[in-house]
């Protein structure tokens, strides 16, 4: 009997049933793929289970003698190898390539080496190409023989397109910061007032894509409030970190003068002409705060989730080696992976069943690897785009029973992850989305671990509103007597029309978080 009638059978042995969005989207694939409608694309928030979906689905196709063959290709070497696993367990059919194997996974970078031999096989098999995590590639047949937008691996798939039996497009966030379209998938052209695929997420990122021309229409969606009301992801708590007394001190090398500014926030100080985003990821303020504040909450959780564990997005290698120097400071056990870890891979894989509390990455783990226990996020990554602050905060929103019912994520109160995390919002209804501030200790800082030491808590008893931070920045004022000012950073000379400076930022003690909360109602409230 197949998975979609909830009682499959693996090479594992009996898989747990399907979810209804999962059941309702195989249902409507099986209807909608045919020869004259060959493409199907299915957008579901990230950590709704989009790979079991998937693999079902293979299973299905196979089962009524559709396909013969499964193709699937992934972001990552440790994306693809959790695909293969899953494809395994539910059709219970090897999927290594090899002889007698049912099917075939590699990354999107292997396609371009492999394509030749991947033609070849589809024209002796029909095949089910499945491409994860979609919006890696880009580019849109113009109907004319041309291709529009393409990069590599959108090419690759155009070229493969013409020989397989169906595709299946899977991704939480299918567009592209860049307003290219996506191939293979159905667009429909954009009215003056509609926004296109890309215009509703794009925000303000620092380079901004131009408007884009046409709308995308997935075939199946999922949505974050969806996922949320059926306990299939944990509702996110949101807190941006700002100090409301920062000084900049800015020696001008062509005049010898020293001017001092003080700001009362971290978006008002980025106004700064000589102040940048990256540079505050490693101000050791705010960057302490930040792991400061995800070790207390991790070890609220920990509490009564022993197996409770943190991420830490950094901005590079270097940055990545800092902080897991910095939390082990803090006595904590941390596992970091980035490119250049020796068997990063296989310390990954080992994290996911481990009881290790923190790991550490820039990118490894940030799209489409699933390690349910993570609960906690640092996010210290340069990249400000919605698709990459989504991708991030999916790490941390799967559950894994019904005692996690949060998870949390910290970053800087920057104005542009601002706007993503009140977008995020934007996913519920009116009715269920609140936005609050949370409130601050004596000593300047939010306690995570208080509020939330227990899952059965109201959300609206978790919530104590207090004044925002101020708006207007003021400049040239002395330092108040008995601020307790963290350690300076000292930014590189920037050049400018007859001058440059060389700024030091100090932040005070008084770092408030921002908390951008999603509330439900309690059971049988309306």
């Amino acid at each position: 009997m197949s998975a979609l009638n909830s009682k499959p059978t693996s090479l594992t042995g009996e898989q747990p049933p399907l979810r209804s969005w999962q059941v309702r989207c195989i249902r409507q694939a099986l209807q909608t793929l045919s020869p004259a409608s060959p493409h199907f694309l299915c957008q579901a928030t990230p950590g709704a289970g989009k790979m079991r979906m998937a693999a079902v689905l293979a299973d299905e196709l196979m089962g009524r003698g559709d396909i013969d063959t499964v193709i699937y290709l992934g972001p990552t070497t440790s994306v693809v190898e959790r695909a293969a696993e899953t494809l395994s367990e539910v059709t219970g059919q090897s999927m290594n390539g090899r002889l007698g194997a049912a099917g075939a996974t590699y990354t999107y970078h292997a396609l371009h080496h492999r394509l030749d031999e991947l033609k070849r096989l589809c024209e002796q098999a029909r095949v089910l190409l499945i491409w994860d995590e979609s919006h890696h590639a880009a580019g849109r047949n113009d109907g004319m023989g041309g291709m529009n937008g393409a990069n590599r691996w959108g090419l690759a798939l155009l070229a493969l397109e013409r020989h397989v039996r169906y595709t299946l497009a899977l991704s939480g966030t299918p567009w592209r910061t860049d307003g290219s379209c996506l191939p293979l998938l159905r667009y429909m052209t954009a009215t003056p007032d509609a926004p296109g695929p890309d215009n509703s997420f794009t925000g303000v990122n620092d380079e901004q894509a131009e408007p884009a021309e046409y709308q995308l229409l997935p075939d199946f969606i999922y949505s974050l409030s969806e996922a949320i009301q059926e306990s299939i992801c944990r509702l996110p708590r949101l807190h941006l970190v700002d100090n409301s007394d920062i000084q900049l001190t800015a020696y001008h090398l062509h005049s010898g003068r020293t001017e001092t500014h003080r700001y009362t926030s971290i978006p008002h100080l980025l106004r700064h002409p000589a102040m940048h985003y990256s540079n505050l990821l490693r101000h050791s303020a705010p960057m302490a705060h930040l792991l400061d504040l995800g070790c207390q909450q991790l070890l609220a959780l920990r509490q009564y989730d022993p197996d409770a564990a943190g991420l830490v997005v950094a901005s590079d290698i270097a940055h990545a080696e800092t902080l897991a120097e910095q939390l082990e400071d803090r006595g904590q056990t941390v596992c970091l992976v980035t490119s250049k870890s020796p068997g990063a891979h296989a310390r990954l894989r080992a994290f996911r069943k481990d009881t290790m509390p923190w790991i550490v990455a820039v990118g490894m783990v940030s799209e489409g690897v699933d390690i349910p226990r993570l609960r906690v996020c640092c996010y210290l990554s340069h990249v400000r785009t919605e698709q990459s602050f989504r991708q991030v905060l999916g790490r941390i929103i799967r559950r894994e029973g019904t005692d996690d019912p949060e998870c949390y994520l910290f970053a800087l109160n920057e104005p542009t992850l601002r706007h993503f995390a009140r977008r995020i919002t934007d996913d519920l209804p009116e009715d269920l989305a609140t936005v609050s501030l949370a409130g601050a200790t004596s000593a300047g800082l939010v306690d995570p671990a208080s509020p939330t030491t227990s899952p059965a808590t109201p959300a609206s008893a978790r919530l104590t509103p207090s004044s925002s931070v101020p708006d207007a920045p003021s400049t040239d004022k002395p330092t108040a007597e008995g601020d307790d000012l963290a350690t300076r950073l000292t930014l590189g000379a920037l050049s400018s029309p007859g001058d440059a400076i060389a700024p030091d930022v100090e932040f005070s003690q008084r770092f408030i978080a921002r908390l951008i909360a999603l509330q439900f109602p309690s059971p049988g409230q309306p």
